[in-house]
């Protein structure tokens, strides 16, 4: 089949793309935003949307394990984190698909409440809330940049913009988490404690939850060395070793650089990735086949 028999060469105007994972999550997170909006506003008592939806530090309900991360303790903290989502999202899902963005994010959203309830153990079970998705952010961090890692990235900060590798931007948050943890929140959740104490006291409203991110960074980490062997181009967290090549198995077509095929065997290798586009999306070629892409179309031009 060559390139002008596809369907999707033969249509006038391309059909519209459905929404990516990342856009939906935003819209869901949009729409319990606004029902907290309501909330606030409202003030009614003894009814809310939003409320049972947050992680109880007393006695969490099955559902809040998940149900946290869709709620946000104000404006701010709602727009931080849809911006690190449509950011780190988009390139998580754009290099490894959908599945891997949803597996990703659910798993820092459980893995972060996990750490953050642990976090908590043998202190005061007060009347606190776990709220927010950045657990789930951080782990979409790990995996959208460890293999970018010499990437350099420019950041807001305030009114200035500073640009960092980023390898240093996963360690700087690797810090701010680890001290957040160590001398904020484990002294603060553990006020029985006589020989450790808080560095400086916070407020409800001021309190993060160093621990979940934490705990994101964690899953993130874990999701990314699992990708390491079920994908070989997401990373090099594992390196299998190749077997030998015998005169018997001759190295197959697909191995080969573009440069070393015949006219032929090009364009039926172009031909099978155009038809995986076709079927699947850009997003579901890996990144050797999208490089191989590039070198087969500059090849038969």
């Amino acid at each position: 089949m060559g390139i002008g028999d596809r369907a999707y060469m033969r249509v006038s105007s391309p059909p519209a793309s459905a929404l990516t994972a990342t856009a939906w999550t935003l819209l869901i997170l949009l729409g319990f935003g606004l029902a907290g909006l309501i909330d606030w506003s409202t003030r009614s008592k003894g009814f809310s949307v939003t409320e049972p939806l947050g992680l109880s530090n007393q006695a969490p309900q099955a559902w809040q394990w998940l149900t946290y991360a869709l709620i946000h303790g104000g404006v701010w903290h709602f727009l931080m984190n849809a911006f690190a989502l449509w950011w780190l999202g988009g390139i998580v899902e754009q290099a490894y698909g959908r599945k891997v963005y949803w597996q990703t994010l659910a798993a820092g959203i459980l893995v972060g409440a996990l750490t953050w309830w642990l976090t908590g153990t043998g202190g005061a079970r007060d009347n606190t809330d776990l709220v927010g998705i950045s657990a789930g952010i951080y782990a979409l961090m790990v995996v959208a940049l460890m293999d970018r890692l010499e990437s350099t990235i420019t950041l807001l900060i305030i009114v200035f913009p500073v640009t960092i590798k980023a390898r240093w931007l996963l360690l700087l948050s690797l810090l701010i988490a680890a001290i957040g943890w160590i001398f904020l929140e484990l002294p603060a959740r553990h006020s029985n404690w006589t020989h450790w104490k808080a560095a400086w006291p916070m407020n409800g409203a001021e309190a993060i939850a160093h621990s979940a991110h934490l705990g994101g960074l964690l899953a993130g980490w874990i999701l990314w060395r699992y990708l390491g062997r079920i994908i070989p181009e997401a990373g090099g967290a594992y390196v299998v070793a190749s077997q030998p090549i015998s005169a018997e198995t001759p190295q197959s077509v697909t191995a080969r650089p573009a440069e070393a095929l015949t006219p032929t065997q090009a364009k039926a290798e172009l031909n099978d990735l155009l038809d995986k586009i076709s079927a699947k999306g850009f997003g579901s070629l890996t990144a050797s086949e999208k490089r191989k892409l590039e070198e087969l179309s500059a090849r038969l031009r």
